[in-house]
């Protein structure tokens, strides 16, 4: 691809609520980025009442915002910026992951070197240093189930989680997908995934599944999703934190996560897997019923019992995972 196609190496999409100080400390790592390349920052703000934009426009004047008057979720709020984008390469970041000064050197000398990645991510960190799930596998009805009853085993082919953090995560290795905290990918693949579709990520799910879904679909166009060892610090949970819509009371989040499992089994999968992954979570909310009923924990026997009827209810509203209820 010629400069004229591609004015700029990289564009990099961040997306946040009322995340003042986050979106300063994650800008300000971008900012003092130690590369050659050429970038842009688009800014979609979901409808912040905290100053944001304002503190933005003021210490980071090259940003490009887009205002939301309402929080639109992470992933349509992605695609609102994605028209926006100029850049060869994409990178969906987090506003509660920070950059290091070598990042996006690193990530662009390795994507520009391999002609087969299609989509990339790191070695995501806490400030402590401690390694967060980075390389993933794809979900299924039965890793998803192994994960929540804590019976993983990766030594063991048909006992093999969603993560592997054993597995040695300072070598750079191919892997099912990688967190769209920090997820790069070439915009040569998502642009005709747009044209396709008419979205960058697919807006059947509000949140969640969302990065999964896009490394599958990049996966099924013939090429390969890479993980590399450079390190980024991922808060992880902290920019969800601040999208007061979603967090209130704590239960909305559970129902955003099963009714984007339901659609992300439909949607690449059938109904099958569907019906498959609502059985399993039954069956998983039925055993820590009894295990804390016989243990005479009462709240949480009701709290699992009460699990039961929200994936009940989930299912049939989002029509056995074919419609989005959001």
């Amino acid at each position: 691809m010629t400069i004229e196609e591609y004015p700029v190496d990289l564009s990099i999409i961040v997306v946040a609520c009322n995340a003042n100080a986050l979106m300063n400390e994650c800008l300000t790592a971008v900012q003092n980025s130690q590369d050659t390349l050429r970038k842009e920052v688009v800014y979609v703000d979901n409808g912040s009442t905290d100053g944001s934009v304002g503190m933005i426009r003021e210490k980071f004047p090259e940003t490009i915002i887009i205002e939301s008057p309402t929080n639109l979720g992470f992933i349509r709020a992605n695609n609102l910026a994605y028209p926006q984008t100029r850049g060869k390469y994409i990178l969906m970041l987090n506003s509660d992951a920070f950059v290091g000064p070598n990042s996006f050197q690193i990530c662009f000398d390795f994507i520009e070197n391999n002609p087969t990645c299609g989509a990339m991510g790191c070695h995501l960190i806490n400030r402590e240093g401690s390694m967060q799930p980075s390389a993933r596998r794809f979900p299924t009805p039965w890793n998803l189930f192994l994960t929540k009853m804590g019976w993983v085993n990766n030594h063991i082919s048909w006992l093999k989680g969603v993560d592997d953090l054993e597995r040695d995560h300072q070598q750079i290795f191919t892997c099912d997908w990688v967190p769209g905290c920090y997820l790069w990918t070439r915009k040569k693949i998502t642009d005709p995934l747009f044209e396709e579709s008419g979205f960058f990520l697919r807006e059947d799910f509000f949140m969640y599944f969302d990065d999964s879904d896009l490394c599958l679909r990049i996966k099924r166009k013939g090429w390969k999703v890479y993980y590399h060892p450079t390190d980024v610090i991922h808060l992880g949970g902290a920019n969800s934190a601040q999208l007061t819509e979603i967090t209130e009371k704590g239960k909305l989040i559970e129902k955003y996560n099963l009714e984007s499992e339901y659609i992300y089994f439909r949607k690449n999968y059938n109904i099958f897997y569907v019906l498959t992954n609502y059985f399993l979570t039954v069956l998983y909310a039925v055993l820590r019923a009894t295990k804390n009923l016989l243990k005479r924990d009462f709240a949480m026997t009701k709290k699992m019992l009460h699990r039961i009827g929200t994936v009940t209810t989930i299912l049939f509203k989002t029509r056995f995972g074919s419609r989005s209820i959001h």
